[in-house]
């Protein structure tokens, strides 16, 4: 595992190069509002990934490596100090830490269930379903719910729930989509989740686990791939990829009356959906650009672009530290092979280039 800390320049000097770029512009100097601090390589071979989540009480970083199994990473040290046993096949994880435990659901449709103290694998499990996406956990049932693998002939997704005392299913919810994508809980005992395919919102009761609403999205936002909440002003930031038609954007959606708020230009590509509450942005993840998209909400109501930040080439997921604002993404460097015949194009990713990336206010 290697790990690379970005140099700074030295104030003087820095502020004199900042003060040459800017000489004649008219504008103030000022820097980006994240720098790349740190970036830490995996060793691993030809694997994707997919969702990260943080245990903040812990400063762990649970980062689904698909084939590589579920990596922690300290965040504090920036090392990895285990792969949980018996994870191959991770593809997303929920966890609750009031109950010292944690879920993963692999590519595959197993679950694995693990204690957040010890890292110790408790159960691994074959599902009904044959595939799990996004999960995460509702602390008013007290359930976790992992999203698994569409029914493309019935056109539904199943949603999975468990039971965040012991990992067991409890039921599911089916959803009336084949692209539902990773869900968030308001607090209240609702899951929301994007459906890419029908350019709309889901809400799912998960007390009575059953479907709430569905709720349309305005004409501008097309494929929502993510989203997330802003709790205490009710706002849903959703996270739109756009078509050939349509830009990509952020939509903020208010959660009572599904009224559009706000649409603001993100970049091409976005997978995660991040709200800093301490500093008033929201910033999306933007894989196909390498770039992350920041927006001020100057209130409830009203939102602003800031600034877009260069990242890396397929850095689409990630978490926020709610209590640095600090964000973690992770990418891997990739090639396409040429498909034989028409065949589209397989994508790869060179063996030993997974990376965590490390960006700091």
């Amino acid at each position: 595992m290697k790990t690379f800390l970005q140099p700074r320049l030295r104030p003087l000097a820095g502020a004199l190069l900042a003060g040459a770029c800017m000489a004649g512009t008219g504008i103030a100097a000022a820097g980006p509002t994240f720098h790349l601090e740190k970036v830490v390589t995996i060793p691993g071979g030809d694997s994707g990934w997919d969702y990260p989540s943080l245990d903040a009480g812990r400063n762990r970083l649970f980062i689904a490596h698909r084939d590589e199994g579920l990596h922690v990473y300290d965040i504090r040290s920036g090392k990895v100090i285990r792969t949980l046993a018996r994870s191959a096949g991770a593809n997303t994880s929920a966890l609750a830490p009031e109950f010292d435990l944690g879920i993963v659901g692999t590519r595959d449709g197993h679950v694995v269930v693990f204690r957040l103290s010890t890292l110790a694998t408790l159960a691994r499990y074959k599902s009904e379903t044959d595939g799990f996406d996004g999960a995460a956990y509702d602390p008013v049932s007290k359930r976790i719910a992992i999203v698994g693998e569409a029914d493309e002939d019935k056109k539904q997704t199943p949603v999975l729930l468990f039971d965040a005392r012991t990992g067991k299913p409890v039921g599911k919810v089916v959803v009336d989509s084949i692209k539902v994508d990773a869900p968030r809980a308001d607090n209240q005992g609702n899951l929301w989740m994007p459906l890419r395919d029908r350019a709309a919102l889901a809400r799912v009761d998960v007390r009575t686990m059953r479907l709430a609403a569905t709720v349309p999205l305005d004409a501008a936002c097309r494929a929502p791939a993510a989203l997330e909440l802003d709790r205490p002003d009710r706002r849903i930031y959703v996270g739109c990829r756009g078509d050939e038609r349509t830009a990509p954007r952020l939509l903020v959606v208010d959660a009572d009356d599904a009224r559009t708020i706000a649409a603001v230009p993100i970049g091409r590509g976005v997978d995660e959906v991040m709200y800093d509450a301490r500093h008033g942005q929201v910033v999306t993840a933007n894989g196909e650009d390498g770039s992350l998209s920041v927006i001020a909400k100057q209130s409830s109501d009203r939102y602003q672009p800031v600034e877009t930040i260069g990242t890396r080439p397929l850095a689409r997921t990630g978490v926020l530290d709610e209590r640095t604002g600090t964000i973690y993404l992770v990418n891997a460097q990739y090639y396409k092979r040429a498909g034989d015949d028409g065949d589209e194009d397989s994508l790869h990713f060179v063996p030993n280039t997974f990376s965590v990336l490390t960006y700091t206010r």
